[in-house]
């Protein structure tokens, strides 16, 4: 027991020496060993927190705020049901954080922005020419997201632009 001890390595030699013969010296090892061993646990699992893929779904939360997705992920006084983001969303949002950042305020960045939230390809967005004004072209398939929708637009154009939501036509059923 005492050769494969971690803790046994990193103690003084005289305590290396002692716990080869001392039952008692073995005993308090064996008691320590334990007590750190969830620690231990922890300290090797470590690398997963940061990681939205890997990271337990409790931290979600943390990460959108580290990331600045708080505003989108946590329920506001308007929340409902159609306004919430499920958590494989939530981790694909916090995942691409530094590329939707870096389109904040882009046709391309609030598409894709959209895309990873409602789950919903096929977002567009038209300017409209000589005014602030943007359409967002809505796919049919997220009209019952249009509440979340409508908050990320919100959120992601610039401040100076209005906006206005158009839901395309889904496709005729047959």
């Amino acid at each position: 027991m005492a050769e494969d001890s971690k803790l046994l390595r990193v103690l003084p030699e005289v305590f290396q020496v002692a716990a080869e013969t001392s039952p008692p010296m073995q005993a308090l090892l064996a008691v320590a060993e334990d007590m750190h061993a969830p620690v231990r646990e922890l300290l090797d699992r470590l690398h997963t927190v940061p990681d939205p893929r890997r990271a337990p779904a409790s931290l979600i939360p943390f990460l959108s705020r580290w990331v600045d997705l708080d505003w989108l992920t946590l329920p506001g006084p308007e929340s409902s049901r159609s306004g919430t983001i499920p958590i494989a969303r939530q981790r694909d949002l916090i995942a691409a954080a530094a590329q939707l950042s870096a389109r904040r305020g882009t046709e391309d960045g609030l598409t894709r922005f959209l895309h990873l939230a409602t789950g919903v390809p096929g977002f567009g967005v038209e300017s409209v020419p000589g005014a602030f004004h943007i359409k967002v072209l809505v796919p049919a398939d997220a009209e019952g997201q249009l509440e979340l929708v409508r908050r990320i637009v919100k959120g992601v154009k610039p401040a100076h632009v209005t906006d206005e939501l158009v839901v395309l036509p889904g496709a005729p059923n047959e």
